[in-house]
């Protein structure tokens, strides 16, 4: 039986043989991470003189504080509103598939409030009342709004400016072509009122 040739000496702890062909990325890679293991070996590590670390036990801390907080208010209010929702047209009728009313005091939004049921419907040439709660609870403003609003509901102050902006998704219905249009209506009306607790409205522009 013919024995196996013995293995010579030179090749019994003898490395991996590398491919012939080693792209030229991956060289760049191994490069770089013997350069950084021998950096790494080189540099021992430094310790902190100890001034340096007293300079850092008596330096304090800051701590973050935001402006907003302190440059805002909160006001509160209670506001119904009677709405006539009118149709100018005489001929079609139309169907408000959502209402809503946007409470602004200033260019701050205060309250919102939807109406329902939901839809409305309005005959040609009609209106359809609607009463609308709007609530105003701790709602913040800034610190120039929070001043007005302060000014303007004292005892003996001015009526207070409010703006009401209705967003209305409305449909017309053409009966005889069997045809439905929707597009959006955003009325606004401004509303003076006498300060609380009487709040009467004083005059309204739309």
């Amino acid at each position: 039986m013919a024995s196996r040739p013995a293995t010579k000496p030179w090749q019994k702890h003898a490395p991996p043989r590398r491919p012939s062909y080693v792209p030229l990325w991956q060289r760049r890679v191994e490069e770089e991470e013997e350069k950084k293991k021998q950096r790494h070996a080189a540099a021992p590590p430094r310790a902190a003189a100890p001034e340096e670390q007293q300079q850092a036990e008596k330096t304090p801390r800051r701590t973050s504080t935001k402006r907003g907080d302190s440059s805002r208010r909160a006001i509160s209010a209670n506001l119904t509103v009677l709405a006539a929702i009118s149709n100018p047209n005489t001929k079609i009728g139309i169907v408000l598939r959502y209402v809503r009313f946007d409470l602004y005091f200033e260019d701050s939004v205060v309250a919102a409030q939807a109406v329902w049921p939901a839809p409305v419907q309005v005959a040609p040439g009609g209106s359809v009342p609607r009463r609308v709660h709007l609530v105003v609870s701790s709602v913040s403003v800034t610190r120039q709004d929070a001043a007005l609003w302060r000014n303007a509901t004292a005892k003996g102050g001015r009526p207070v400016a409010l703006r009401l902006a209705g967003r209305f998704r409305t449909q017309l219905n053409f009966d005889r072509w069997f045809f439905r249009y929707r597009y959006w209506v955003k009325p606004q009306c401004t509303l003076w009122l006498d300060p609380p607790p009487s709040g009467a409205l004083r005059r309204s522009r739309c």
